[in-house]
């Protein structure tokens, strides 16, 4: 994600659309491409900017508000710059992080039953940066079916959408089924972008949203933010769109502290890296790495996982032309990760005017993953 000096996310002025029929197939590995031993010429994934002028997100006036206010908080965003998604990756790798490995059992195990309910001719929209593993599983499933799908991904980082679409295209190979574009933008901007463009909109639509990302929100954010993308019917007469989602619902403790707090210190630097992304919108070392440490708590009553900074010292933190005070041992909030059981899911789904049409759940872990259709 790029920002000006104000701290504002730099954007296109311009809405863009996008001609699905005109899309490129898939099957791109950096201009080349082998097949049956043949080099042969091939396209590589278009990225379009969706970022819209209108709600752009301040960072430096949320980072104000949130050391403002008590308790204190970061805002969750900032953990999710390039930096932040490679130490993500990291941390989805450990053999401690559960929720990786569950949900790719479920979708190895359940992959074909999961897109027979994607027709053919649908556009599929994936809400953030997905496990590449993940999201092969089930490109190659619609593929098998024989299915022809235009594919688009979406998140804040071209260089992550970049790598991503390329990685994605040596794993599929030449499957004529799939076309591919990135999607540069938050998830409002891909609610209006969608709502504006009539190829897209008028197609049966499906979004993908894995990684139990959506429990990163509170309910009630997740209902709307639910609601806001269900929400983008061109005429009475278009089909809403459907979600399959990802959601944790293991109640282990013991197994969720260590997912949570890998041991080799994969979560420190990840959430730290939160404090990193900040002294760069400063330009200034306003957070100092070693006043600072991590901390996470898994809250039973909530059912939610709660990662903090935790100042070491008594520290003075100068932003924006303010001065903002930290004590020794305070806790400032970084991010949530909740986990609704099968139960929780269908009322929030219910709440957002979606039904839970199938689940698909791991055998022993509680986690599932769950095809949200229209009332």
């Amino acid at each position: 994600m790029a920002f000006d000096e104000s701290g504002q996310v730099k954007v296109d002025s311009t809405l863009h659309t996008v001609n699905v029929s005109t899309l490129p197939y898939i099957p791109y590995v950096n201009g080349h491409g082998e097949a049956n031993g043949r080099t042969q010429i091939m396209n590589v994934p278009a990225v379009v900017s969706i970022q819209q002028n209108l709600k752009v997100p301040n960072l430096k006036r949320d980072i104000v508000e949130g050391l403002s206010s008590e308790p204190k908080f970061l805002p969750g965003v900032l953990l999710w710059d390039t930096c932040g998604l490679k130490l993500f990756d990291k941390i989805t790798q450990s053999p401690d992080y559960y929720p990786n490995d569950s949900e790719i059992d479920i979708l190895s195990l359940h992959a074909n039953d999961i897109v027979e309910n994607i027709v053919h001719g649908s556009v599929v929209v994936e809400l953030g940066k997905s496990n590449l593993r993940k999201t092969t599983i089930l490109l190659k499933a619609i593929a098998r079916q024989k299915k022809h799908v235009s594919y688009y991904a979406l998140d804040l980082s071209k260089s992550e959408l970049d790598q991503s679409l390329l990685h994605l295209a040596r794993a599929l190979g030449s499957s004529p089924y799939i076309r591919c574009c990135g999607l540069l933008g938050s998830y409002d901007d891909a609610a209006l972008w969608i709502q504006k463009n009539l190829g897209i909109a008028s197609k049966p639509l499906f979004y993908l949203w894995m990684g139990n990302s959506i429990a990163n929100h509170p309910p009630q954010e997740a209902i709307s933010l639910l609601t806001r993308l269900g929400n983008v019917s061109v005429s009475s007469r278009s089909p809403r769109p459907s979600f399959i989602i990802a959601v944790d619902g293991y109640r282990d403790v013991h197994a969720i502290d260590r997912a949570y707090n890998i041991k080799e210190g994969h979560s420190r630097n990840f959430i730290l890296n939160g404090l990193k992304h900040v002294n760069a919108l400063a330009k200034q070392e306003v957070f100092r790495e070693g006043d600072w440490c991590f901390k996470g708590m898994y809250d039973e009553a909530g059912r939610c996982y709660r990662s903090f900074y935790v100042a070491q010292r008594d520290v003075v933190v100068p932003f924006a032309g303010k001065t903002f005070h930290v004590a020794q041992g305070e806790a400032v909030h970084a991010i949530n990760s909740w986990k609704w059981d099968v139960e929780q899911v269908k009322l929030i789904c219910g709440d957002a005017g979606l039904k839970c049409s199938k689940t698909w759940l791991h055998s022993r872990l509680g986690y599932g993953v769950y095809l949200l259709e229209p009332q």
